[in-house]
């Protein structure tokens, strides 16, 4: 039997809406008039950009520091840090190899990447059947992928009618919407196609091949994921950023696009929060994109050389929710101002720590303790940064994989934090055993163990390299049982929030290119 996990939204009602407009107004009405120290500049990541507003809020308020940023897309943020056209970018990705020789030929080829978000790409979707609006929807992975790269895919498809019972869905094309801008989302998206669903991918390579050679990109050619989705391909239409792709749902029935969680939950629709779907994970079991499912994911996620991490989207977890993906923002370490890099290290030390706090009423998942260890070694590098906090502000511990509920996962968790702190093979094999013996009965396949085996693998050369890093701090379980409370509220939370949905509102008055393809007939 199909498992489902069921979240009900929350914030759904219309007078959010109305007042998000006064408190967003008051924020923009207000500022650092007189800021210490120079304003730093930045661009980039749109997922990670409600988390970066809100943190740009509260060091304003309790530094008195100025951060400048402007959500335009990961390409767009790489791009404008290696132009030197802002202080620092931020990217769901690595530099590409097509951008490596121009960033290493350049005059800001002494960077780091600084992981400052992680959380769930979600499917948002408009949709209104025989029965009335549709606001629960499971897609299996092969039928997620399909909806983006299947030209005329009806949302009575068979296969998704069946991944569906008792739901009455429409006999009309889905119109999927794209970035039409260089996006991690994209990347994220196309990397999990192309591993989850490979003949799907290759289908929709010899499409756009034959039917939209413009939009043939090198990298779409060779089989790699793209930044730069095509759009205009069967029903499909683009729009840029995060909120653009949203307004565009939002205004637009038959729709569905991938975004940021944190989006999806600030964007309604018929006066309710625009509803996600769930999706099919390694195991069978059809997740929300919900911040502790994203956590469990990037619990599989492979660490590279250079501080990102490649990710995966196998766990064989049932908790897992794929895809989820992480954001770093890009930080020069030599020939940057220090005086700047004071601020824009104050900004990355509270980001990764107390800034974590309310994450998960933002959408997004917390930085475990590792993540948390290795951003501030990052932070470090950047001339003129504060000296390196010892309070992780309550960084929970790395994530657990293929863990349960009750005594099993919570003696997971204690044996992955032990690994962090001491012997760290021990720690993840306890963590998994605990794991193993929580999953609430739960009985995996042996292709799911033999994945869980080498899950266990991965964690453990992991966290030695993060304990490694990290040598210098007094131990991760200590840190955790430190855990202050002078951090952001509830309330800067929601306001936050609120900011978003008005943000959404306001884009449907003041842009002018999110018509769709087929409004335009």
């Amino acid at each position: 039997m199909r498992r489902r996990a069921l979240i009900t939204p929350g914030f759904r009602t219309a007078s959010a809406i109305t007042l998000s407009v006064i408190v967003a107004v008051s924020v923009l009405c207000t500022g650092v008039a007189h800021a210490a120290g120079p304003t730093v500049t930045g661009t980039g990541s749109s997922f990670a950009a409600l988390e970066i507003e809100q943190w740009k809020s509260d060091v304003a308020n309790e530094y008195d520091i100025a951060i400048n940023y402007q959500a335009g897309g990961s390409t767009q943020g790489r791009l404008n840090y290696l132009n030197g056209t802002v202080d620092f970018g931020a990217s769901d990705i690595e530099y590409q190899p097509d951008e490596q020789n121009l960033i290493n030929s350049s005059s800001r080829k002494d960077f780091v990447y600084v992981p400052v978000s992680a959380g769930p790409l979600a499917f948002m979707f408009n949709l209104t059947g025989p029965s009335g609006r549709i606001s629960d929807l499971s897609l299996s992975r092969r039928d997620a992928c399909r909806i983006f790269t299947e030209p005329e895919i009806k949302w009575n498809d068979p296969s998704i009618q069946a991944t569906n019972p008792g739901v009455a869905l429409p006999d009309k094309k889905i119109r999927p919407v794209v970035r039409n801008d260089g996006s991690g989302t994209s990347y994220v998206l196309s990397e999990y196609c192309i591993n989850v669903a490979g003949d799907i991918w290759n289908a929709f390579k010899s499409y756009v091949a034959n039917n939209n050679p413009d939009q043939n990109s090198i990298p779409l050619r060779e089989g790699v994921p793209v930044s730069t989705w095509p759009y205009g391909i069967g029903s499909a239409t683009g729009a840029t950023a995060s909120t653009g792709v949203a307004q565009t749902v939002q205004l637009s029935p038959d729709t569905i696009t991938y975004v940021d969680a944190a989006t999806a939950v600030t964007t309604f629709i018929d006066g309710a929060t625009s509803p996600v779907a769930s999706v099919e994970n390694a195991a069978g079991v059809y997740m929300k994109p919900v911040p502790s499912a994203a956590t469990i994911a990037l619990g599989y996620a492979e660490a590279r050389a250079n501080g990102t991490f490649a990710l995966r989207y196998d766990g064989a977890d049932p908790g897992a929710y794929f895809p989820s993906t992480y954001s770093y923002v890009i930080a020069q370490t030599a020939g940057f101002d220090p005086a700047k890099g004071k601020v824009l290290g104050t900004f990355l030390n509270y980001a990764v720590t107390a800034g974590q706090r309310n994450v998960e009423e933002l959408s997004y998942s917390r930085l475990s303790t590792v993540l948390v260890n290795l951003a501030l070694d990052k932070v470090q590098q950047i001339p003129g940064a504060p000296a390196r906090p010892t309070d992780l502000a309550g960084a929970p511990p790395p994530p657990n994989v293929l863990a349960g509920t009750g005594a099993g996962g919570a003696a997971g968790a204690a044996g992955l934090a032990g690994g962090v702190a001491g012997g760290v093979a021990g720690g993840v094999a306890g963590g998994a055993a605990g794991g193993l013996a929580g999953a609430g009965g739960a009985v995996l396949t042996p292709e799911q163990a033999q994945a869980a085996a080498a899950a266990a693998e991965v964690l453990a050369a992991q966290a030695q390299a993060a304990s490694e890093a990290a040598a210098a701090d007094q131990s991760a379980a200590d840190e955790i049982l430190a855990v202050q409370t002078n951090g952001p509220g509830g309330r800067e939370v929601i306001f936050t929030l609120l900011q978003g949905a008005l943000l959404v509102g306001l884009g449907v008055f003041l842009s002018k290119g999110v018509r769709t393809s087929w409004q335009k007939k």
